[in-house]
């Protein structure tokens, strides 16, 4: 009996055949959404015909609204940090001429100094411990001398200005970095040619750095956001009553340990998961198109 030669190019042509077999979508399809929104329908059915549930989630939904304050509110101001701290450690000193220009310089590597060792300290510590001494320590201590010196009348108990301030403080330094490589990502040749035209310093950051480098680091800037949204329940900590103390209470209260961490995973998810088509969508509205 003679043996069969497989003929290659018939191999060659059955494979378009055997791949348009299967759907493109199957490969397009973001089936990890579909995951979590069935979780999210499981979760919605739960909390309407369970009563342990429905009693835990209207606990726990109260803290939704401090967890969107504390982002809200503390990544603006975590921003400007970071803008300002990533603008002086963009461009590090060098001493000048004249008695003026060398004055100044001090006075930059002094700033610069400084700036360098907040960025080092925060980003060396753990972000509870930063949101700890921010809170436990700075703060009071602000408010003390706010008291003492300048007549200032805080409340002592003040948690969450208290939990904003902690991380935004925490926050600006990392996003100080951020800020600095977008900078520092801009051709020499276009601060050259501005400053030849008699551009001041604040006109070129302004006017040509800046635009350009925050379309560089958008993305970055992007997941630093989601991050924070997820790094918001350790203002938990600081006795800021969100999403994640008000879980931790009802279930040790009421020892509903499963109900109040799956209502509290899927909170998370939903902002998170809307935080991050936000991003997206700005990245795209943002997006220079190509010529």
């Amino acid at each position: 009996m003679m043996a069969t030669i497989a003929d290659p190019s018939l191999d060659a042509q059955s494979t378009p055949i055997q791949r348009q077999a299967f759907p493109r979508f199957l490969f397009s399809m973001p089936w990890w959404l579909l995951v979590v929104l069935l979780a999210g329908v499981v979760l919605i059915g739960l909390v309407q015909s369970d009563e342990d549930y429905s009693r835990t989630f209207n606990y726990v939904r109260d803290g939704i609204g401090v967890t969107l304050l504390v982002t809200g509110v503390g990544y603006p101001i975590a921003l400007v940090i970071g803008l300002l701290v990533g603008a002086i450690r963009a461009y590090p000193p060098k001493p000048g001429n004249g008695l003026t220009a060398f004055l100044f310089s001090i006075l930059r590597l002094i700033v610069y100094q400084l700036a360098t060792l907040y960025v080092s300290v925060v980003r060396g510590l753990p972000m509870i411990v930063n949101l700890l001494i921010v809170g436990f320590v700075i703060v009071p201590a602000a408010r003390d001398f706010l008291s003492t010196n300048l007549g200032i009348a805080i409340p002592q108990r003040i948690f969450l200005e208290t939990g904003i301030i902690a991380l935004a403080v925490a926050y600006g330094a990392f996003l100080s970095e951020t800020f600095r490589a977008g900078i520092q990502s801009i051709e020499k040749g276009q601060l050259e040619a501005a400053r030849s035209l008699g551009m001041t310093y604040g006109q070129v950051m302004s006017l040509i750095v800046l635009p350009q480098a925050v379309r560089r680091i958008l993305p970055p800037l992007g997941n630093d956001f989601i991050a924070m949204i997820k790094d918001s329940s350790l203002v938990a900590f600081l006795a800021v009553q969100d999403v994640t103390y008000l879980a931790r209470q009802w279930a040790s209260n009421q020892f509903q340990f499963v109900e109040a961490y799956f209502i509290l995973a899927m909170i998370y998810l939903t902002l998170t998961i809307t935080g991050s088509l936000l991003v997206r969508w700005i990245e795209r509205y943002m997006e220079i198109p190509e010529r």
